[in-house]
């Protein structure tokens, strides 16, 4: 799934009102496992990569894929989560839970491009049939998942949080993850 669907379904299932050093550990584990995604392409733009090269060749080589499987461990995230609940430290356990998120999220729509989830007890992969992106694998309904995740996820946070900058996001989301539908019923039906 897109990073902003991963951060908003983290914050719709673990943010609190009122208490925003937990929201920022739930915003930076929602996000840490996309990462070495954009530090990769921060630095293939640097060294002049072109795109095709960055995902066909880049992405599979080292350091991005330890870093991916990495960030995308499971074990390491439930290892994480179990400290942070036997120590009672609410920021790692929360911040363990988003990673944990944003993994369940990733597994069921990464099909060529899929992590290693289960770094470092295996190197296996799940190939799901379905990909958030790739129309080979359904891309179009995964697309149409991601963007009605992330819309259910906006109208949680809308109803929890009532401040202005906030929603202001929200709605540039929402109106965002509307065009995309929009344009992807259009493609469908022309």
């Amino acid at each position: 799934m897109n990073t902003p669907t991963h951060v908003i379904a983290a914050a719709a299932l673990l943010s609190r009102k009122d208490s925003p050093k937990r929201n920022w550990a739930v915003f930076i584990g929602a996000l840490v496992p996309d990462v070495s995604i954009y530090v990769m392409s921060a630095w293939a733009g640097a060294t002049g990569r072109m795109n095709q090269e960055l995902w066909e060749v880049i992405y599979w080589t080292e350091p991005w894929q330890t870093l991916g499987a990495i960030t995308n461990s499971a074990p390491l995230a439930l290892g994480l989560l179990g400290v942070g609940l036997w120590r009672k430290w609410t920021l790692l356990w929360v911040f363990a839970a988003a990673l944990l998120v944003h993994g369940a999220l990733d597994f069921p729509v990464h099909a060529d491009d899929a992590h290693r989830h289960f770094w470092p007890l295996s190197d296996w992969r799940f190939h799901s049939p379905l990909s958030y992106w790739n129309t080979d694998h359904h891309g179009q309904f995964g697309r149409l998942l991601d963007v009605g995740l992330m819309l259910a996820g906006i109208a949680v946070l809308w109803r929890r949080f009532d401040a202005l900058w906030l929603r202001i996001v929200l709605a540039v989301f929402a109106a965002l993850g509307a065009l995309v539908i929009g344009l992807s019923v259009w493609s469908a039906l022309t």
